[in-house]
């Protein structure tokens, strides 16, 4: 009978193993974040992880080797380019299928994105509008431009949008390092949706404004009769917008505080008349509230700096129910910074005239956990400006950057439209070669011991170290974005 004893042992053991195993790489695939280092609500968002690899050869607007065809595509798919420049769109692209990784760093040179010069009004929209789950975007300039013949479709125009459709309430996007400006509108939108979005390390600058709309970011609006969750706006420098810098809207806190927008690690630079909105634009009976963190954030007056700016600028139509955490002077490392004369005040009405102060104070402790970490406030702006936006950093960029490091030299004004002139020329050397086209060059696979003509060796997991569990060609393209920005 031991020999039964023993089997039954070994058979216990066997299947314990083999559930602490499962258990174990079901709880690392749980924990896998968009990359290492990734933070923020949108840190869950897997892109085009274990999919197909589009090779974007062209600038073109649409067809074979395009952008487009990549991102407009179906099932989950990382875009690799193996080209530079400016891609010039007829229409906008929209993402109705999710599941995409779209890799900008993998450019030699760069990529830029805007609307195509004299095409119809009607088609001048939005150049990236995003209607799906599960989206990461890296290292693109988006810039749409303005044209005096588009007036009428002005409110239609900004960067990126996020948007809700019949079938569709996008969550888990993560945009990271981009570049984004010259909206007629907005800089970028989440129009009565966005769940779990992380914004990063990205740059929000040069907007255009016709009918005085030079407007920064703003989230979940007309949320009344949307479903919003938390956004993360992390690390991000937000620059010489009249209003939205960036503005924040939500239906309360939610039951584990999932509709908490969180403002972390941000540079409001320039801002005009109102800084961080939290408001309400459409209060229902109830008035909810809307529920916002803003820490370790630094708000800089400019010479566009002339209107009741706030460190927080509330809606009146919901400031008594609105939840706020932004703390100024209080000796807490998440204390945010107000710099320039005369003092930004930590909170007004959105009223222009007359001005009028809040009656409500910040909380005194974050509402729920902030969903990103900070640094320091005494070396955020050095940081940001070295880090933000698309990498390599192109001249446009670098101007701005140079107002951001120099405020008092930063527009007063903003122009209404764009000219050729105003896009700067991005150019690049050639590609690495890809013999297999899985998105990894021969050099990257023969260093790491994959095939240079097996093109699913791309999906094969690493086994071990900083990516143990990404895929190899995840490895490769976070390398690829650590090799072309700052330390």
């Amino acid at each position: 009978m031991s020999w039964r004893k023993d089997f039954f042992r070994i058979w216990v053991f066997g299947c314990a193993s083999l559930i602490v195993l499962v258990f174990a790489t079901a709880q690392s695939a749980q924990a896998l974040d968009t990359f290492p280092g990734a933070s923020g609500a949108g840190r869950a968002t897997s892109g085009g992880r274990g999919g197909d690899v589009f090779i974007v050869t062209n600038t073109a607007n649409a067809g074979t080797g395009s952008l487009r065809a990549c991102m407009q595509a179906t099932g989950a798919r990382t875009c690799v380019f193996r080209t530079s420049g400016t891609i010039q769109l007829a229409t906008p692209i929209v993402v109705s299928n999710g599941d995409l990784t779209v890799a900008g760093q993998t450019s030699p040179g760069g990529i830029q994105i805007r609307l195509k010069p004299g095409i119809a009004a009607t088609a001048a929209k939005t150049p990236i509008r995003i209607e799906a789950n599960n989206v990461f975007l890296r290292h693109l300039r988006v810039r749409p431009g303005n044209e005096a013949a588009w007036e009428s479709t002005r409110g239609s125009r900004s960067g990126i949008g996020i948007q809700k459709t019949s079938t569709a309430n996008p969550q888990n996007i993560y945009l990271d390092h981009m570049s984004v400006g010259y909206g007629s509108d907005q800089a970028m939108y989440s129009f009565q949706s966005g769940k779990n979005i992380t914004i990063a390390y990205s740059l929000f600058a040069y907007p255009l404004s016709p009918a005085n709309h030079d407007y920064g970011p703003i989230f979940c609006s007309d949320q009344h009769q949307g479903d919003c969750g938390k956004t993360t706006l992390w690390r991000n420098i937000i620059s010489s917008h009249l209003w939205r810098n960036p503005a924040l809207k939500s239906v309360g806190c939610g039951a584990q505080n999932e509709r908490v927008h969180d403002v972390i690690n941000t540079l409001i630079s320039n801002p005009g008349q109102f800084g961080i909105m939290v408001a309400d634009d459409h209060p229902d009976a109830s008035n909810i509230g809307t529920c916002v963190n803003v820490a370790a954030s630094i708000m800089e007056r400019g010479p566009k700096s002339t209107g009741p700016i706030a460190l927080i600028n509330q809606g009146n139509d919901t400031a008594a129910t609105n939840k706020w955490y932004a703390p100024v002077g209080t000796g807490s490392g998440n204390d945010n910074v107000l710099l320039g004369s005369p003092a930004i005040p930590l909170c007004r009405i959105t009223r222009i005239s007359p001005v009028t102060p809040c009656t409500e104070a910040s909380m005194a402790a974050p509402i729920g956990a902030l969903s990103a970490p900070t640094i320091s406030t005494a070396t955020l702006k050095s940081h940001l400006t070295q880090q933000v936006g698309a990498f390599p950093r192109d001249s446009l960029d670098a101007k701005w950057i140079g107002f951001v490091n120099n405020v008092s030299t930063a527009p007063a004004t903003n122009p209404k439209h764009t000219t050729s002139a105003s896009f700067p020329t991005i150019t690049g050397a050639s590609p690495p070669i890809d013999s297999d086209n899985d998105g990894m060059p021969n050099s990257f696979e023969q260093a790491n011991g994959l095939s240079t003509t097996n093109a699913a060796d791309r999906n094969n997991i690493v086994p071990s170290g900083t990516y143990a569990g990404y895929t190899w060609l995840e490895r490769y393209l976070d390398e690829r974005h650590h090799a072309i920005t700052p330390p």
